[in-house]
């Protein structure tokens, strides 16, 4: 078994369960337009490529034009920076699990070039607008734990392209075979196996248990605490 020295984490429908604020945001923007609002089951569907795809995918197909989606993509941006925290929350173990990875090993430290000397440095990925990841991970006080949040910005292509990875990896100091890729989604996992991560996908987010076995997860976690235990065995590998 690979001895792993870093994590990198999905955002949301992994570390976080955002769907209701998401959803009501652009439910907010559809009827604001008069057009029929979508259900939490919908959006389960729709997140996970940004929220730009996530407006394409709402509109109906006569207002699939760039002028109508650039003006409701603001929108829901405008909305979504007044009320992303209203309804999302942690999900249940997800703190302990960080309190875990920053404190169990703490008397089995290894040499790292980042992670304050951390056994495991964790960073976030998300396809979200980086200023909104960075003002939920602030809010919900995740910044504590991770060496490295990184959301949607211009520098990198969105996931599954494999370059903001890879990029974590250098900052981070490891190779990428050395790294866990953890997230709900096939995105996710499309990327880990892309970039020559151990793409772990966790069943608790807003995809099935099927679309993570088909995109090739390495392994599929039904509790954060199934995360520690991969993380044991590779210590003792």
């Amino acid at each position: 078994m690979i001895a792993f020295k870093a994590l990198i984490f999905d955002l949301d429908g992994t570390l976080i369960d955002s769907l209701q604020d998401i959803a009501d945001a652009m439910n907010r923007v559809l009827t604001a337009r008069k057009l029929p609002p979508h259900s939490y089951a919908d959006y389960k569907e729709f997140v996970g490529r940004g929220l730009k795809n996530l407006v394409e995918r709402c509109l109906p197909a006569k207002l699939l034009n760039p002028e109508i989606l650039e003006a409701c993509y603001n929108e829901l941006i405008r909305d979504y920076r007044e009320h992303y925290v209203v309804k999302t929350h942690l999900y249940p173990g997800i703190r302990e699990l960080l309190e875990q990875i920053s404190l169990k090993y703490a008397g089995q430290q290894k040499a790292h070039t980042a992670g304050g000397g951390r056994l495991f440095p964790l960073a976030v990925l998300s396809n979200k607008a980086d200023e909104i990841t960075q003002l939920i991970a602030r809010q919900l006080g995740l910044t504590a734990y991770f060496d490295l949040i990184l959301g949607a910005t211009p520098r990198f292509p969105r996931k599954p392209d494999i370059q903001s990875s890879l990029y974590i990896a250098e900052q981070l100091g490891c190779q990428p075979a050395e790294m866990l890729y953890i997230g709900d989604s096939g995105v996710d996992m499309q990327t880990a196996k892309k970039a020559g991560m151990t793409a772990v996908g966790v069943t608790w987010g807003f995809r099935s248990r099927q679309e993570l076995l088909d995109n090739r997860a390495d392994y599929v976690v039904d509790t954060p605490a199934e995360i520690l235990e991969i993380l044991r065995k590779s210590l003792l590998s």
